[in-house]
């Protein structure tokens, strides 16, 4: 995250892994990821998720 910032990028990641908010937390932040354990949830997440990123 650190590098990817100083250059203005702005990161964010998903994850299907229930045991994730050990490391992705690290990897992108603490408010700059979604961990879900169900992939039949992404339907109805991903636009909810996508909107909250572009606005």
């Amino acid at each position: 995250m650190g590098e990817l910032a100083t250059r203005g990028v702005t990161t964010y990641g998903l994850t299907l892994d229930p045991q994730a908010d050990g490391y992705v937390s690290r990897l992108f932040g603490p408010r700059h990821y979604t961990a879900d354990d169900h992939v039949q949830h992404l339907p109805e997440r991903l636009p909810a998720l996508f909107m909250s990123l572009t606005r």
